[in-house]
Protein backbone atom coordinates (compact mmCIF):
# COMPACT_ATOMS: atom_id res chain seq x y z
CA UNK A 1 0.00 0.00 0.00
CA UNK A 2 1.04 3.27 -0.64
CA UNK A 3 1.85 5.60 2.58
CA UNK A 4 2.18 9.50 1.62
CA UNK A 5 4.93 11.85 3.43
CA UNK A 6 5.96 15.43 2.79
CA UNK A 7 5.51 15.19 -1.02
CA UNK A 8 7.13 12.00 -1.61
CA UNK A 9 5.51 8.74 -2.30
CA UNK A 10 6.71 6.12 -1.02
CA UNK A 11 6.43 2.27 0.21
CA UNK A 12 8.02 2.60 3.42
CA UNK A 13 7.79 4.53 6.66
CA UNK A 14 10.91 5.94 5.93
CA UNK A 15 12.18 7.37 9.28
CA UNK A 16 10.67 5.07 12.03
CA UNK A 17 11.20 2.22 10.43
CA UNK A 18 14.75 3.03 9.38
CA UNK A 19 15.65 3.81 13.10
CA UNK A 20 14.34 0.00 13.92
CA UNK A 21 15.66 -1.79 11.28
CA UNK A 22 18.78 0.36 10.63
CA UNK A 23 21.41 -2.59 11.21
CA UNK A 24 19.53 -4.90 8.46
CA UNK A 25 19.54 -2.10 5.93
CA UNK A 26 23.23 -1.65 6.41
CA UNK A 27 23.73 -5.59 6.20
CA UNK A 28 21.65 -5.25 2.78
CA UNK A 29 23.82 -2.19 1.10
CA UNK A 30 26.82 -4.23 2.29
CA UNK A 31 25.58 -7.47 0.24
CA UNK A 32 23.86 -5.29 -2.70
CA UNK A 33 27.28 -3.75 -3.36
CA UNK A 34 26.91 -0.45 -0.76
CA UNK A 35 24.86 2.16 -2.64
CA UNK A 36 24.11 4.22 -0.55
CA UNK A 37 25.79 7.34 -0.51
CA UNK A 38 24.62 9.20 2.20
CA UNK A 39 23.58 6.91 4.79
CA UNK A 40 26.08 7.82 7.57
CA UNK A 41 24.92 11.29 7.60
CA UNK A 42 22.35 9.69 9.93
CA UNK A 43 24.45 8.39 12.03
CA UNK A 44 28.12 10.29 12.25
CA UNK A 45 31.17 9.03 14.11
CA UNK A 46 33.59 10.58 15.90
CA UNK A 47 36.29 11.62 14.68
CA UNK A 48 40.06 10.36 16.25
CA UNK A 49 42.71 13.03 14.92
CA UNK A 50 45.83 11.61 14.19
CA UNK A 51 48.91 13.22 15.44
CA UNK A 52 47.43 16.66 16.11
CA UNK A 53 49.92 19.01 16.34
CA UNK A 54 50.59 21.16 19.57
CA UNK A 55 49.42 24.59 19.65
CA UNK A 56 52.68 25.93 19.68
CA UNK A 57 53.13 24.30 16.55
CA UNK A 58 50.48 25.53 14.70
CA UNK A 59 51.63 28.90 14.99
CA UNK A 60 55.08 28.61 13.82
CA UNK A 61 53.30 26.12 11.23
CA UNK A 62 50.98 29.22 10.14
CA UNK A 63 54.08 32.04 10.36
CA UNK A 64 56.16 30.07 8.46
CA UNK A 65 53.24 30.23 5.42
CA UNK A 66 51.70 33.84 5.85
CA UNK A 67 56.02 35.07 5.55
CA UNK A 68 55.74 32.64 2.54
CA UNK A 69 53.14 33.07 0.63
CA UNK A 70 52.96 35.33 -1.88
CA UNK A 71 51.10 39.04 -1.08
CA UNK A 72 49.05 40.89 -4.48
CA UNK A 73 46.73 42.79 -5.23
CA UNK A 74 44.08 42.53 -7.19
CA UNK A 75 43.15 45.21 -9.81
CA UNK A 76 39.39 44.61 -11.02
CA UNK A 77 39.49 41.02 -13.12
CA UNK A 78 43.55 40.88 -13.60
CA UNK A 79 45.79 39.52 -11.26
CA UNK A 80 49.20 40.35 -10.49
CA UNK A 81 52.03 37.73 -11.83
CA UNK A 82 52.96 37.26 -8.83
CA UNK A 83 50.14 34.80 -8.23
CA UNK A 84 52.24 32.33 -10.36
CA UNK A 85 55.00 32.27 -8.09
CA UNK A 86 55.52 29.14 -5.62
CA UNK A 87 56.32 28.90 -1.96
CA UNK A 88 59.53 27.60 -0.46
CA UNK A 89 59.56 24.08 -1.84
CA UNK A 90 60.55 22.75 1.78
CA UNK A 91 57.42 23.90 3.19
CA UNK A 92 54.54 23.87 0.43
CA UNK A 93 56.06 21.79 -2.58
CA UNK A 94 55.02 22.77 -6.19
CA UNK A 95 55.33 20.18 -8.90
CA UNK A 96 55.12 21.21 -12.57
CA UNK A 97 52.06 21.89 -13.60
CA UNK A 98 50.39 22.26 -10.22
CA UNK A 99 48.26 25.03 -8.62
CA UNK A 100 50.47 27.46 -7.75
CA UNK A 101 50.21 29.82 -4.66
CA UNK A 102 46.87 30.83 -4.00
CA UNK A 103 45.99 34.56 -3.77
CA UNK A 104 46.71 36.41 -0.11
CA UNK A 105 45.93 40.12 0.50
CA UNK A 106 48.56 42.08 1.83
CA UNK A 107 45.86 43.68 4.59
CA UNK A 108 45.67 40.62 6.05
CA UNK A 109 47.25 40.46 9.39
CA UNK A 110 45.56 37.98 11.50
CA UNK A 111 46.25 37.00 15.31
CA UNK A 112 47.87 33.62 14.69
CA UNK A 113 45.24 31.50 16.93
CA UNK A 114 42.36 33.14 15.34
CA UNK A 115 40.67 31.60 12.63
CA UNK A 116 38.49 34.09 10.30
CA UNK A 117 36.56 33.86 6.94
CA UNK A 118 38.09 35.22 3.99
CA UNK A 119 38.45 38.78 3.62
CA UNK A 120 35.96 41.21 1.87
CA UNK A 121 36.35 41.68 -2.22
CA UNK A 122 38.85 39.38 -4.03
CA UNK A 123 38.12 36.26 -5.38
CA UNK A 124 36.07 35.36 -2.56
CA UNK A 125 33.76 38.40 -2.88
CA UNK A 126 30.17 36.49 -1.12
CA UNK A 127 26.78 37.68 -2.76
CA UNK A 128 23.68 38.10 -0.49
CA UNK A 129 22.21 34.53 0.41
CA UNK A 130 19.81 33.67 -2.34
CA UNK A 131 16.62 31.61 -1.93
CA UNK A 132 14.44 29.51 -4.38
CA UNK A 133 11.19 30.88 -5.44
CA UNK A 134 8.69 27.99 -5.12
CA UNK A 135 5.66 28.68 -6.59
CA UNK A 136 2.49 29.20 -3.85
CA UNK A 137 0.60 26.20 -5.11
CA UNK A 138 3.36 24.33 -4.69
CA UNK A 139 4.50 25.40 -1.08
CA UNK A 140 1.10 25.00 -0.50
CA UNK A 141 0.62 21.79 -0.95
CA UNK A 142 3.09 20.35 0.58
CA UNK A 143 1.28 18.84 4.06
CA UNK A 144 -2.16 17.92 1.93
CA UNK A 145 -3.40 14.80 1.95
CA UNK A 146 -4.82 13.64 -1.18
CA UNK A 147 -6.80 9.96 -1.39
CA UNK A 148 -4.30 7.05 -2.45
CA UNK A 149 -6.08 6.33 -5.51
CA UNK A 150 -6.54 9.44 -6.84
CA UNK A 151 -5.58 10.76 -9.72
CA UNK A 152 -4.72 14.14 -10.11
CA UNK A 153 -1.87 16.84 -11.05
CA UNK A 154 -0.48 16.96 -8.24
CA UNK A 155 0.14 13.30 -7.53
CA UNK A 156 1.20 12.91 -11.21
CA UNK A 157 4.44 15.31 -10.45
CA UNK A 158 5.28 13.47 -7.45
CA UNK A 159 6.71 11.23 -10.21
CA UNK A 160 8.56 13.53 -11.89
CA UNK A 161 11.42 15.09 -11.36
CA UNK A 162 11.10 18.71 -10.22
CA UNK A 163 12.96 21.59 -9.23
CA UNK A 164 9.79 23.94 -7.84
CA UNK A 165 9.97 22.42 -4.26
CA UNK A 166 10.74 23.49 -1.04
CA UNK A 167 14.10 22.68 -0.43
CA UNK A 168 16.82 22.77 2.58
CA UNK A 169 18.69 25.70 2.76
CA UNK A 170 21.94 23.89 1.82
CA UNK A 171 20.47 22.91 -1.50
CA UNK A 172 18.11 25.89 -2.05
CA UNK A 173 19.74 27.05 -4.83
CA UNK A 174 21.60 25.57 -8.15
CA UNK A 175 24.55 26.43 -9.68
CA UNK A 176 24.71 27.32 -13.47
CA UNK A 177 27.81 28.32 -15.51
CA UNK A 178 28.87 29.85 -18.56
CA UNK A 179 31.71 29.77 -20.59
CA UNK A 180 32.62 32.12 -23.55
CA UNK A 181 36.01 33.00 -24.64
CA UNK A 182 37.95 30.52 -22.33
CA UNK A 183 36.35 31.80 -19.62
CA UNK A 184 33.77 30.07 -17.46
CA UNK A 185 31.98 32.04 -15.37
CA UNK A 186 30.42 29.29 -12.17
CA UNK A 187 27.35 31.32 -10.27
CA UNK A 188 26.13 30.13 -7.21
CA UNK A 189 29.40 28.56 -5.81
CA UNK A 190 28.14 27.32 -1.78
CA UNK A 191 30.20 28.85 0.52
CA UNK A 192 28.50 27.77 4.22
CA UNK A 193 30.11 28.46 7.59
CA UNK A 194 28.67 25.50 10.08
CA UNK A 195 28.17 25.66 13.37
CA UNK A 196 26.07 22.42 13.40
CA UNK A 197 23.81 20.32 11.16
CA UNK A 198 21.08 22.33 11.86
CA UNK A 199 22.61 25.86 12.37
CA UNK A 200 24.75 27.08 9.56
CA UNK A 201 24.81 30.00 7.23
CA UNK A 202 24.93 29.85 3.57
CA UNK A 203 25.98 32.10 1.03
CA UNK A 204 27.14 32.24 -2.62
CA UNK A 205 29.81 33.84 -4.55
CA UNK A 206 30.06 33.58 -8.61
CA UNK A 207 33.56 33.08 -9.90
CA UNK A 208 35.62 33.30 -13.06
CA UNK A 209 38.06 30.64 -14.47
CA UNK A 210 40.22 31.12 -17.10
CA UNK A 211 40.32 27.42 -18.63
CA UNK A 212 44.02 27.37 -19.70
CA UNK A 213 45.10 27.18 -16.47
CA UNK A 214 43.25 24.43 -15.21
CA UNK A 215 46.13 22.05 -14.05
CA UNK A 216 44.80 19.12 -11.56
CA UNK A 217 41.40 16.76 -10.57
CA UNK A 218 41.78 15.37 -7.13
CA UNK A 219 39.35 12.49 -5.88
CA UNK A 220 37.61 13.64 -2.47
CA UNK A 221 36.92 10.44 -0.50
CA UNK A 222 34.47 10.37 2.36
CA UNK A 223 34.06 7.10 3.68
CA UNK A 224 31.66 6.36 6.71
CA UNK A 225 33.72 4.92 9.65
CA UNK A 226 32.45 1.10 10.47
CA UNK A 227 31.28 0.94 7.36
CA UNK A 228 34.14 0.20 4.72
CA UNK A 229 32.43 -0.05 1.51
CA UNK A 230 30.21 3.04 1.98
CA UNK A 231 31.63 6.30 0.90
CA UNK A 232 30.61 9.85 -0.14
CA UNK A 233 33.00 10.75 -3.69
CA UNK A 234 33.97 14.25 -4.15
CA UNK A 235 36.47 15.25 -6.82
CA UNK A 236 37.95 18.88 -6.65
CA UNK A 237 39.41 20.88 -9.57
CA UNK A 238 42.89 23.09 -9.14
CA UNK A 239 43.79 26.31 -10.85
CA UNK A 240 47.04 27.39 -11.27
CA UNK A 241 46.43 31.07 -9.05
CA UNK A 242 45.97 28.02 -6.57
CA UNK A 243 42.23 28.00 -6.09
CA UNK A 244 40.23 25.00 -5.89
CA UNK A 245 36.24 24.46 -6.75
CA UNK A 246 34.81 21.33 -5.77
CA UNK A 247 32.37 19.36 -7.06
CA UNK A 248 29.32 17.25 -4.73
CA UNK A 249 27.06 15.02 -6.71
CA UNK A 250 24.34 14.48 -4.12
CA UNK A 251 20.49 13.63 -3.59
CA UNK A 252 18.59 16.64 -3.53
CA UNK A 253 16.77 17.33 -0.19
CA UNK A 254 13.45 19.02 0.67
CA UNK A 255 13.16 20.92 4.30
CA UNK A 256 13.54 17.73 7.18
CA UNK A 257 14.47 15.58 4.74
CA UNK A 258 17.48 13.11 5.44
CA UNK A 259 18.93 10.43 3.31
CA UNK A 260 16.55 7.24 3.03
CA UNK A 261 18.53 4.51 1.33
CA UNK A 262 14.87 2.66 0.37
CA UNK A 263 13.49 5.95 -0.49
CA UNK A 264 16.35 6.70 -2.67
CA UNK A 265 15.93 3.75 -4.89
CA UNK A 266 12.53 4.32 -5.38
CA UNK A 267 13.09 7.49 -6.60
CA UNK A 268 12.42 9.73 -3.88
CA UNK A 269 15.24 12.41 -4.09
CA UNK A 270 15.87 14.92 -7.19
CA UNK A 271 19.60 14.82 -7.92
CA UNK A 272 22.00 18.08 -7.76
CA UNK A 273 24.97 19.63 -8.57
CA UNK A 274 26.90 20.94 -5.28
CA UNK A 275 29.91 23.56 -7.05
CA UNK A 276 31.45 25.11 -3.35
CA UNK A 277 34.51 26.26 -1.78
CA UNK A 278 36.42 23.33 -0.20
CA UNK A 279 35.52 25.35 2.96
CA UNK A 280 32.05 23.97 3.00
CA UNK A 281 32.25 20.69 1.20
CA UNK A 282 35.42 19.67 2.69
CA UNK A 283 34.63 20.68 6.64
CA UNK A 284 30.79 19.46 6.34
CA UNK A 285 32.44 16.10 6.52
CA UNK A 286 35.46 16.84 8.98
CA UNK A 287 33.69 19.18 11.64
CA UNK A 288 30.05 18.66 11.41
CA UNK A 289 29.82 14.63 9.69
CA UNK A 290 32.83 13.71 12.15
CA UNK A 291 34.15 11.83 9.18
CA UNK A 292 37.60 11.28 7.65
CA UNK A 293 38.71 12.96 4.41
CA UNK A 294 41.29 11.54 2.08
CA UNK A 295 42.36 13.64 -0.99
CA UNK A 296 43.96 11.91 -3.90
CA UNK A 297 45.85 13.26 -6.76
CA UNK A 298 44.92 11.64 -9.67
CA UNK A 299 46.67 10.81 -12.75
CA UNK A 300 45.61 13.46 -15.33
CA UNK A 301 47.26 16.06 -18.04
CA UNK A 302 45.61 19.77 -17.41
CA UNK A 303 43.67 19.18 -20.66
CA UNK A 304 42.11 15.83 -19.99
CA UNK A 305 41.14 17.53 -16.47
CA UNK A 306 39.39 20.99 -18.75
CA UNK A 307 37.03 18.25 -20.54
CA UNK A 308 36.02 16.82 -17.32
CA UNK A 309 35.71 20.40 -15.78
CA UNK A 310 33.72 21.46 -18.84
CA UNK A 311 31.44 18.34 -18.90
CA UNK A 312 30.65 19.02 -15.32
CA UNK A 313 29.61 22.58 -15.92
CA UNK A 314 27.51 21.64 -18.70
CA UNK A 315 25.71 18.77 -16.51
CA UNK A 316 24.78 21.11 -13.66
CA UNK A 317 23.34 23.49 -16.05
CA UNK A 318 21.50 20.68 -17.47
CA UNK A 319 20.32 20.28 -14.33
CA UNK A 320 18.91 23.71 -14.04
CA UNK A 321 16.85 23.31 -16.93
CA UNK A 322 15.85 19.27 -16.68
CA UNK A 323 15.79 18.15 -13.37
CA UNK A 324 16.60 14.12 -12.62
CA UNK A 325 16.29 11.65 -9.51
CA UNK A 326 19.02 10.58 -7.43
CA UNK A 327 19.36 6.65 -7.86
CA UNK A 328 22.01 4.93 -5.96
CA UNK A 329 23.44 2.37 -8.31
CA UNK A 330 22.80 4.64 -11.90
CA UNK A 331 22.50 8.25 -10.92
CA UNK A 332 24.64 8.89 -8.08
CA UNK A 333 27.82 10.82 -6.75
CA UNK A 334 30.22 7.50 -8.20
CA UNK A 335 28.25 6.98 -11.75
CA UNK A 336 28.40 11.03 -12.68
CA UNK A 337 32.25 11.33 -11.50
CA UNK A 338 33.31 8.31 -13.32
CA UNK A 339 31.26 9.57 -16.51
CA UNK A 340 32.88 13.28 -16.08
CA UNK A 341 36.15 11.00 -15.86
CA UNK A 342 36.00 9.08 -18.81
CA UNK A 343 35.14 12.07 -20.63
CA UNK A 344 38.49 13.60 -20.56
CA UNK A 345 40.23 10.22 -21.20
CA UNK A 346 37.98 7.65 -22.87
CA UNK A 347 37.84 4.59 -20.86
CA UNK A 348 39.83 5.42 -17.87
CA UNK A 349 37.86 4.23 -15.30
CA UNK A 350 36.34 0.57 -16.90
CA UNK A 351 32.99 -0.42 -15.07
CA UNK A 352 32.95 -3.51 -12.68
CA UNK A 353 32.06 -4.32 -8.96
CA UNK A 354 34.15 -1.96 -7.17
CA UNK A 355 32.65 1.14 -9.23
CA UNK A 356 28.92 0.24 -7.42
CA UNK A 357 30.43 0.45 -3.94
CA UNK A 358 32.02 3.93 -3.59
CA UNK A 359 33.83 3.60 -0.48
CA UNK A 360 36.43 0.94 -2.80
CA UNK A 361 37.01 3.58 -5.88
CA UNK A 362 40.21 5.11 -4.49
CA UNK A 363 42.28 1.48 -4.05
CA UNK A 364 40.26 1.02 -7.77
CA UNK A 365 41.71 3.98 -9.35
CA UNK A 366 45.19 3.24 -7.23
CA UNK A 367 45.20 -0.29 -9.19
CA UNK A 368 44.64 1.64 -12.14
CA UNK A 369 47.25 3.53 -11.53
CA UNK A 370 45.06 7.09 -11.72
CA UNK A 371 46.32 7.95 -8.67
CA UNK A 372 49.69 10.01 -7.59
CA UNK A 373 52.21 8.70 -5.00
CA UNK A 374 55.53 8.83 -3.68
CA UNK A 375 54.83 5.48 -1.76
CA UNK A 376 54.40 2.02 -2.67
CA UNK A 377 51.50 0.38 -1.24
CA UNK A 378 47.74 1.67 -1.40
CA UNK A 379 47.96 1.75 2.48
CA UNK A 380 50.71 4.23 3.22
CA UNK A 381 49.19 5.79 0.16
CA UNK A 382 46.04 6.59 1.90
CA UNK A 383 47.72 7.35 4.98
CA UNK A 384 49.21 10.03 3.18
CA UNK A 385 46.07 11.33 1.70
CA UNK A 386 43.99 11.95 4.96
CA UNK A 387 43.73 15.63 5.74
CA UNK A 388 41.60 15.99 8.85
CA UNK A 389 44.07 17.69 11.12
CA UNK A 390 45.16 20.06 8.45
CA UNK A 391 41.60 20.94 7.85
CA UNK A 392 40.94 21.69 11.88
CA UNK A 393 44.77 23.70 11.41
CA UNK A 394 43.60 26.43 8.80
CA UNK A 395 39.37 26.44 9.25
CA UNK A 396 38.57 29.25 7.80
CA UNK A 397 42.12 30.75 5.96
CA UNK A 398 42.02 31.68 2.77
CA UNK A 399 44.98 29.54 1.67
CA UNK A 400 43.08 26.49 3.34
CA UNK A 401 43.40 24.63 -0.28
CA UNK A 402 47.03 24.83 -0.56
CA UNK A 403 47.47 23.92 3.74
CA UNK A 404 45.78 21.22 3.50
CA UNK A 405 47.58 19.37 0.31
CA UNK A 406 51.49 20.23 1.86
CA UNK A 407 51.80 16.44 2.87
CA UNK A 408 49.27 15.08 0.00
CA UNK A 409 51.82 12.72 -1.43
Amino acid sequence: MLLLRSRKIGILRPMSFLHRHFPGIVAFCLLAGSPGCAVAQLYPQRQVYRSAPTVNQQQIVRQQAIQQVAHTTEQGDQFSSELYQPWNVNEFPVRPNEPGTPYRLASDTQPVVEKTPPPAGGLQNLLPPKTTSVPAQAAGSANRTMPILGIGRDFLNEFRPSNNRKWSQNHAVLPTAEIRDNIATVRNVRYSRYESAENYTTQYYDAAFNLDDIRTIDLVMVPFQGLSRLAHVESSFGFADGRHIGLSIEARYEEGEKYDPAAAGMRQFELIYVLADERDMIRLATDVNKNNVYIYRLNFEPHEVRAMFVDALQRAKQLARKPEFYHPFTNSCVTNLITHINKGRPKAVPYEYRTFMPGLLDSYMYDLKLVASSVTTFKETKELAKVNWLVEQYGDLEYFSAGIRQKMY
